[in-house]
């Protein structure tokens, strides 16, 4: 009997019991590492490898934090606008009124960087709203249904963490931020001007919006939901921030680069100047995407990446002993931020073609045609109205102007054409390389860009 149930206690483990037995397997895997001997170069790399995998993951955890700026001087934003920020805290940190501030400006400019730091300075405690996934929660009936609109999820969250603080935090100043905004809010901004007026007269704390601005103008929350007349009703502070200058941009990484040096050696490589210096040209203004790029660019143990650079000459500008010296600025070809062109820009391109020589004597375009057709092949037919509406005034030449227009006829007529998919983008890059090409002498005045006319093409019938 004993014996038996010796056996089945065997397979009648208890939860606790399990921590014991990983322990016992731990123990017996390391002693049989203990027993291997010392001599075999294969698994002594192999431990080595592993030991600096560990390091990395361990430093690795939360590495975006240890960039993060700490002091104001360790910000990349203007002077100025820091100490525009700086004063509508301190304005509202001693006064429990429900005041707005609305920060807008382009992706990685430096606004919630700027917030964080200043109210740290002040001893200011931030409550951010973050939007919750929606859940289908069943009713009695069986049918699926929503248990709470995020609007009213929106007010219940703001208005408690203005009025009432956590027993544990002694500190009365607080701020509520919103960053992430509810899509209710961005369908229907009606909804949101309710929820302002409730916290308007319910709130006693301020609260920040941080708006960062699109191309696309069913995203820009900034137009959208902050309209100018909204922002005159509840009397919000609005703070508009610019993209970062390159000088602020590079102080920030050479400020990243020597944390690098100091305490993170074991899983970064040194960062050059160079490497600086491409990131900075290829990061737009944009410090979240220079700090990734220097990230990636430094990192140990990843996969080689290209880091090639090339070379782009600029304008010849003269100094004061009247020598002529060309500028050069260098561009990461493989961590480089995507530029979106807009339609104003792909226009201009196209009309105002500038032509480069080299020094061997051959000529090319600076913007390639193959570069603006990768912008608009999604919309062909929208940018090549622009350019039929726009391309006249940009022409000196009669012989010009009749191979741009045969050139633009054969595109509408490829383009309409819409069961084949080739077709258009043949048809765009016709227009597009054939005017910038036909273009040889274009006129050096100021043009405004007119929008389409909506106009419809008539083909020739064709008897059957």
């Amino acid at each position: 009997m004993i014996s038996n149930l010796k056996k089945k206690k065997t397979w009648f483990k208890p939860m606790f019991d399990f921590d014991d037995d990983e322990k016992s397997k731990r123990t017996k895997y390391s002693t049989q590492i203990q027993k291997v001997p010392e001599n075999e170069p294969v698994e002594d790399e192999v431990t080595k490898n592993t030991q600096q995998t560990k390091i990395i993951i361990k430093d690795h955890k939360h590495w975006m934090k240890n960039f993060e700026p700490v002091s104001v001087e360790d910000l990349a934003v203007h002077n100025k606008k820091v100490q525009e920020v700086e004063e509508w805290v301190k304005t509202v940190s001693n006064n429990n009124n429900s005041d707005m501030l609305v920060m807008t400006g382009p992706v990685g400019c430096g606004k919630t960087a700027t917030l964080r730091v200043l109210t740290a300075k002040y001893h200011v405690r931030i409550t951010e709203w973050i939007t919750p996934v929606d859940i289908d929660i069943p009713s009695e009936n069986g049918e699926y249904e929503f248990k709470q609109r995020q609007s009213a999820k929106f007010l219940d969250f703001i208005l408690n963490a203005a009025n009432f603080t956590s027993l544990l935090d002694d500190n009365s100043r607080k701020l509520v931020l919103v960053e992430d905004f509810p899509n209710t809010f961005l369908r229907t901004p009606s909804e949101f001007t309710e929820v302002l007026q409730q916290y308007k007269v319910r709130a006693k704390s301020p609260i920040v919006f941080i708006c960062s601005e699109s191309h696309t103008d069913s995203k820009n929350s900034a137009a959208n939901i902050f309209t100018p007349s909204l922002k005159e009703q509840f009397n919000m502070h609005h703070i508009s921030f610019n993209s970062v200058a390159p000088t602020n941009l590079k102080a920030a990484l050479k400020r990243v680069a020597n944390i690098i040096n100091k305490n993170h050696t074991a899983v970064y490589n040194s960062p050059t100047a160079d490497v600086i210096e491409c990131v900075v040209n290829s990061s737009a203004g944009d410090v979240r995407s220079a700090v990734l790029n220097l990230h990636f660019a430094c990192l140990k143990g990843g996969c080689k990446q290209n880091m090639d650079t090339s070379i782009v000459q600029g304008k010849e500008t003269k100094s004061r002993t009247t020598r002529k010296k060309k500028q050069s600025s260098s561009k990461f070809m493989s961590l480089g931020k995507d530029q979106t062109v807009s339609i104003l820009h792909g226009v201009g391109r196209v009309l105002n073609p500038k032509v480069i020589e080299s020094d061997t004597g051959c000529k090319k375009l600076s913007h390639s045609p193959e570069e603006i057709i990768e912008q608009f092949i999604s919309q062909p037919i929208s940018f090549v109205n622009f350019l039929e509406e726009n391309y006249l005034p940009h022409f000196s030449n009669i012989d010009h102007v009749d191979k741009a227009a045969s050139a633009i006829s054969d595109a509408d007529f490829m383009l309409a054409e819409w069961r084949e998919k080739m077709c258009q983008e043949y048809g765009l890059y016709t227009a597009v390389a054939s005017l910038m090409l036909a273009n040889k002498a274009p006129v050096s005045a100021w043009n405004p860009v007119r929008g389409p006319k909506n106009m419809k093409i008539q083909y020739p019938l064709v008897d059957t």
